[in-house]
């Protein structure tokens, strides 16, 4: 079959071919990249939860060939410890909306335990504020930098303590991060 066409047809033919092959390896190896990188920040990636350590605090196993597996903490929202008063309450809150499932999550920074730090979404739902509307967990406003985001979540605090949902229904709940020096 090829015997028909001239030498310069042929010699054009393989170039072409070669010019498709090292385009199709090029495409192989980016996905082979994605699929083997560790969570980076300012990404988004799907995970299933595997653990719950806390009510802030998860372990997430990456779809990936490398099954990655990562300690996340929830973005610009401090929950009760384990030892504090409705820290139990807490981590089962979170355990029933996203234990052994399928969450999308946004990647927002690394904290100094190595941890990353991120927005967690169960269908286009926001975990993270859905942990303040059910009075779960404290707005960390010392970490959000960006203001219509701060002010949001602390309306959604305050719609909570008003509506005492969760941790507002003790006398005087104690921030985490206080709780966290006095222990």
């Amino acid at each position: 079959m090829l015997s028909q066409f001239s030498p310069t047809w042929l010699i054009a033919i393989g170039a072409v071919l070669c010019f498709i092959a090292l385009l199709l390896l090029r495409r192989l190896l980016n996905w082979a990249q994605v699929v083997f990188k560790p969570y980076k920040k300012g990404k988004s990636y799907w995970c299933r939860v595997i653990a719950i350590s806390d009510g802030d605090t998860l372990t997430c196993a990456r779809l990936n060939l490398r099954r990655s597996e990562t300690k996340l903490r929830f973005a610009y929202i401090d929950a009760p410890e384990s030892s504090q008063s409705y820290g139990a309450e807490s981590q089962r809150l979170i355990k029933k909306m996203v234990y052994r499932k399928w969450v999308r999550v946004k990647i927002t920074d690394v904290d100094r335990y190595g941890r990353c730090v991120g927005v967690v979404y169960r269908f286009k739902k926001n975990m993270n504020e859905e942990m303040v509307k059910r009075g779960a967990a404290w707005v960390y406003e010392e970490y959000i930098k960006d203001p219509k985001q701060r002010k949001h979540l602390l309306a959604l605090q305050d719609t909570a303590k008003r509506n005492k949902k969760g941790l507002w229904r003790g006398t005087k709940p104690i921030r985490p991060s206080v709780y966290r020096k006095q222990h």
